[in-house]
């Protein structure tokens, strides 16, 4: 009975997908409501996807707007505020940004599989419409960028949840990425 439950442990070990991204703890905190029913459906369709390989916390902040009192920056400011309020200091914090770095899918998959290694978990961050604060990017561990061209916040959740559920295919050697 034992050695059938060690020989079990011992796939699991020798399970790649195991070993490196499973059990990791993802946050991803963003700003503003997903405008367009297609989109949430879109999201809950890749965050089902993920949820067999990670506990995803998935928080959305209310938008703060510019108004005569209020310019940019403090806008930003006051999203970081809100940012911080959430944000789980143990984890790995990347920051997307138009200025950050591109990765191809491999890679992405690579900083995360090291990341797994020094954090208990991941935060990714959405800014609003006017971006992140630079209190949020002076903080993130990493900066990355999809593209240079400029995407609506709804379609660039659904594009990052797709390549964090890629990101457990690869890992794990399956057929889902080609």
């Amino acid at each position: 009975m034992f050695s059938r439950i060690l020989t079990k442990y011992q796939r699991l070990l020798n399970n790649k997908i195991f070993n490196a991204l499973v059990f990791m703890k993802i946050q991803i905190i963003m700003f503003g409501k997903t405008a367009k029913q297609f989109f949430t459906e879109s999201e809950k369709f890749y965050l089902d996807r993920i949820k067999p390989f990670s506990k995803v916390e998935y928080i959305v902040l209310p938008e703060e707007k510019i108004s005569k009192t209020i310019n940019g920056e403090q806008v930003k400011d006051r999203e970081a505020e809100k940012f911080f309020a959430k944000y789980n200091e143990a984890n790995f914090l990347i920051a997307c940004d138009p200025q950050g770095k591109h990765f191809t899918s491999e890679k992405f998959t690579e900083v995360l599989e090291k990341t797994k290694i020094t954090h208990s978990g991941v935060t990714f961050v959405i800014g609003g419409a006017l971006g992140l604060s630079q209190k949020i990017l002076g903080k993130s561990h990493q900066k990355i960028s999809f593209s240079s061209m400029t995407f609506p916040h709804d379609l660039f959740r659904t594009m990052l949840l797709e390549q964090i559920y890629r990101t457990f295919m690869i890992s794990g050697n399956r057929e889902y990425h080609k």
